[in-house]
């Protein structure tokens, strides 16, 4: 229990310390612009002679406060005084400047006689902080590459080539977008395959309807001109077909390459396992050549696995 206690204090004693001093600063700052340099001094120099404050900032404000508060009064040795924290200003920060626009011009000028009565000295401490900035900087780019290509590692142990994949080049010359599938332009092979069977279901529908009108040869006079549309509109259908299919080939035939190798994910499920582990739904379109070879000649053809 006791050491609990004693835990407690050492974490929040150093805290109720710096809140302190940030609230002590900032009614030193807003002392010192209502124009009451003697408190806001006494305020400033208290903090430093507490060394309570944690950043640079802070303690070049304070610094700033009493230097200005010093020389702003009457005192003999107001000059002394204010150089002292004048050059405390300058070791922490070799470089810095007084705002011209809230500091008279007799106090910026007796600082920058300060900095320049005392340049040989600074510059050490101002080559020291370049050094310092620049090993920063170096230390980020470093980081940063660092964790740039750790993650490209990640991501290129992340991706394996994939099984090459052949293609047949039968599928190109078959009808109903086979050669568009195989190719992976699924939207193409769909709309080839629906126009070309709608223009086959077409065809064979007129002239079904044709052959149902025609007896022993012949076709009845009332029936003629029906019988010449239909004629009319199976031919186009099949033209339509034909049409459609040689499109087909060439675009397959252009976009054709016998093998191909697309990068999959590694621990991906292999392109063989059923649709189901692949996470793809079991209705998709996969074309399947069908080659076969026999006495009285060869077939090629092509089905679709659903």
């Amino acid at each position: 229990m006791i050491r609990a206690w004693l835990l407690a204090l050492v974490v929040l004693v150093p805290a109720a310390s710096r809140a302190g001093a940030d609230d002590d600063l900032r009614r030193a700052r807003d002392t010192f612009e209502w124009g009451d340099y003697e408190q806001a001094g006494a305020l400033a120099e208290d903090l430093l002679r507490r060394n309570v404050l944690s950043s640079d900032e802070q303690l070049i404000d304070a610094n700033r406060i009493a230097a200005l508060s010093a020389l702003y009064g009457d005192a003999p040795d107001r000059r002394e005084k204010a150089e002292r924290y004048f050059l405390q200003i300058l070791s922490i920060e070799p470089d810095y400047r007084l705002d011209p626009f809230f500091t008279t011009p007799a106090a910026v000028e007796f600082f920058y006689a300060v900095r320049r009565d005392n340049e040989e000295r600074l510059a050490p401490i101002r080559e020291q902080r370049r050094l310092a900035k620049e090993a920063r900087r170096a230390e980020e780019e470093a980081r940063a590459r660092f964790l740039e290509e750790r993650a490209r590692a990640a991501q290129e142990a992340s991706v394996e080539p994939e099984v090459l994949e052949r293609r047949h080049l039968a599928l190109v010359f078959l009808p109903l977008g086979a050669g568009q599938f195989q190719n992976g332009d699924r939207s193409a092979g769909w709309t080839l395959a629906s126009i070309q069977a709608t223009a086959a279901l077409t065809s064979a529908a007129s002239f079904l309807a044709i052959q149902s009108m025609t007896t022993d040869g012949r076709i009845a006079r009332q029936d003629l001109e029906l019988s010449r549309n239909l004629d009319t509109v199976k031919w186009a259908s099949a033209a339509i077909f034909y049409f459609a299919w040689g499109y087909g080939v060439v675009d397959a035939w252009s976009r054709f390459e016998p093998e191909v190798t697309r990068p999959r994910q590694k621990n991906a499920p292999s392109p063989s396992a059923p649709p189901a582990a692949r996470g793809e739904e079991e209705t998709a379109l996969v074309p399947v050549p069908l080659v076969s070879a026999g006495a009285d000649g060869a077939t090629v053809g092509v089905a679709f696995r659903f």
